[in-house]
């Protein structure tokens, strides 16, 4: 009897420390939230009686995060989980620790008039409410949305908010340099987070330096991916996941562990911003000294066409894209940034089978000089994805450069040597899968060009990355099943592997699907302004659904109702198609347990 009560104390003691948990969790982010708000309005609103409400205000930014670094040590000291996750342990503690002795001196003695502007002039302290919200965002269990949305719906929405989300902040009156609607605010909201690149009012002169800051943490956000953005910051920030989660994390990055999960994740978000780095380095050297006026200016062109370049989003800070007169025959840099996009475009899977394979080298190279370990052979060591990936991606770019150099001899490419004609080809032949950077005028190009690009804005990038269109694996699996219909095989055989018919079946349905939303876009379109020609309006529903952003000079000019819908291309071509039919898939019955007879159909 006396075990009995003493295990159901522990049951009632449990239940209160879980409640408290929960309260304690929501009081934080509701301070977080709070600050969240607080922020956006000192940065995005002009206050003309901020100098008479400095100390105050500055107060209650104090004492909000000496409050929160109290709670985020109570909570890791106290609530770390059944498994006592260190890294959530850690993270917590080090930064409650840093709020409470950080701000709780600022109450007793000052820091210094320079150390106060650097602080609240900045916008430091406000950017930190940002990133606390943000680790709190992360830490929201998502199972009832789970329960009510199925993993394609739940990425749909997710996009849909962060959408609605950057439009309201570019919205905000220290966002422009002169007000915009909200069509205008959606679709650069909406071209940014589905890393289109399409523009309805210039960003170089439309925006002030935080509308482009706003802008390119859309693209960063919609380049990676908001749930691997959220899942990344939530495994330092979250006791644990729920096996909801966990599958949905899986399905995501194709993982099959949820340790592998985990890992992957922490690579992507690395990788990526790695890659960026680097890139940005190389195209900060690249340029002239004071090209774009200031130092100060190469190195925000540099970081911003980084991050641009590999989300490939296609969006610029200068009013004629890469076809400016500073830098329009500066090679150099247009190499850098086709390369950065041809690394975002070739999607993470690719870039962590590659990175697992490059480390393996190094470890064998490593043993063979300490020990003279002979070499030992590993099968499969690059996926078949990505043998497909780099080698469909080699030709559409060897080719596209060859025929862009043909074709543009006489045309955009008249008068340069040999050296500018093929940096000015591989720049054109990569940039229309899903980049959308122009370093050329668009309207003298020749027409089999322009078709040349609707085609591989078709195409688009690889599955799992920044890009768009209906992806190389699935145009490579038309063109293997094309060819096993004229070997007379029943199935496609490629490097000793046969591909599952799933696949080949939801290529063909990406096909067909792409093909069909694009060209009723083009329609719905040309039946509100179809006085700029169906041409036209076609190229431009091609780069709004592969998420490229190459224009003809059009959609400017397109009414509000023709915006909207290449707002719906736009969204719908970042999602994927097939991603579409699968948020209508809930609620429909599952696979039959019986089958019909087999018909053939006259077909030719």
């Amino acid at each position: 009897m006396a075990r009995k009560k003493n295990y159901l104390q522990r049951i009632d003691f449990r239940k209160d420390l879980l409640s408290l948990k929960s309260i304690i969790n929501w009081i934080l982010f509701g301070l977080t939230f709070g600050l969240f708000i607080l922020a956006i309005r000192d940065i995005g609103f002009p206050n003309p009686d901020k100098d008479s409400m400095f100390q105050i205000h500055n107060r209650y930014f104090q004492a909000c995060y000496i409050l929160i670094g109290v709670l985020y040590m109570i909570r890791s000291i106290f609530f770390r989980g059944d498994n006592g996750n260190r890294k959530v342990f850690i993270t917590q503690f080090v930064i409650g620790i840093i709020l409470v002795l950080f701000f709780l001196p600022v109450f007793i003695v000052s820091y210094g008039d320079i150390f106060e502007y650097y602080l609240y002039r900045t916008s430091g302290i406000q950017m930190f409410a940002f990133f606390l919200f943000f680790l709190e965002l992360s830490r929201m269990e998502i199972n009832l949305l789970i329960k009510i949305l199925n993993p394609a719906q739940l990425f749909m929405v997710s996009f849909a908010f962060i959408i609605s989300a950057g439009a309201m902040l570019l919205m905000m009156p220290m966002s422009t340099t002169s007000p915009i609607d909200f069509t205008d605010a959606l679709f650069t909201s909406t071209s940014a987070v589905c890393v289109t690149g399409l523009t309805v009012v210039d960003t170089a002169t439309r925006y002030t330096f935080l509308g482009k800051f706003i802008i390119l943490a859309l693209i960063q956000i919609g380049g990676i991916g908001v749930m691997t953005i959220t899942s990344f910051f939530g495994i330092f920030f979250k006791e644990k996941s729920s096996l909801r989660e966990q599958t949905m994390l899986r399905d995501y990055l194709s993982e099959d562990s949820f340790d592998v999960i985990l890992k992957s994740l922490m690579k992507v978000v690395l990788i990526t911003l790695l890659i960026e780095a680097i890139g940005a380095t190389f195209v900060y050297f690249s340029l002239e000294e004071n090209a774009l006026g200031s130092v100060s200016d190469n190195l925000k062109f540099s970081i911003f066409h980084a991050v641009s370049a590999f989300c490939n989003a296609g969006f610029s800070t200068l009013t004629d894209n890469l076809y400016d007169v500073r830098i329009r025959t500066n090679y150099n840099v247009h190499f850098w940034i086709a390369n950065l996009i041809v690394l975002g475009g070739i999607g993470f899977p690719v870039l962590l089978n590659l990175y697992q394979y490059c480390k393996s080298q190094i470890v064998w190279l490593a043993e063979y000089f300490r020990t003279r370990k002979s070499y030992v052979h590993r099968v499969n060591m690059i996926t078949l994805n990505s043998k497909i990936v780099i080698f469909s991606t080699f030709v559409l770019i060897v080719s596209a450069t060859v025929a862009f150099m043909y074709f543009e001899w006489d045309h955009t490419q008249q008068g340069m040597d040999f050296k500018a004609r093929l940096a000015s080809s591989y720049f054109q032949s990569v940039t229309p899968r899903t980049a959308g950077f122009n370093s050329f005028s668009m309207a003298a190009l020749s027409m089999p060009t322009i078709l040349i690009m609707t085609f591989l804005m078709w195409v688009g990038a690889s599955p799992v990355s920044t890009g768009g269109g209906i992806k190389t694996s699935t145009f490579a699996l038309a063109i293997l099943n094309a060819y096993r219909i004229i070997r007379g095989k029943n199935h496609i055989e490629v490097h000793r592997y046969e591909i599952h018919e799933y696949s080949v079946n939801k290529a063909f349905a990406i096909i067909t699907l792409s093909i069909f939303i694009i060209l009723f876009g083009a329609f719905a379109i040309f039946t509100i302004d179809g006085q700029f020609g169906m041409f036209r309006i076609i190229f431009e529903c091609f780069s709004a659904f592969g998420t490229v952003g190459l224009s003809l000079d059009l959609t400017p000019n397109l009414s509000a109702p023709s915006k909207y819908i290449l707002i719906v291309l736009m969204y719908v071509g970042r999602m994927g198609s097939i991603t579409l039919l699968l948020s209508l898939a809930k609620g429909f019955g599952g696979s039959s347990l019986y089958r019909y007879p087999k018909e053939n159909l006259i077909i030719t």
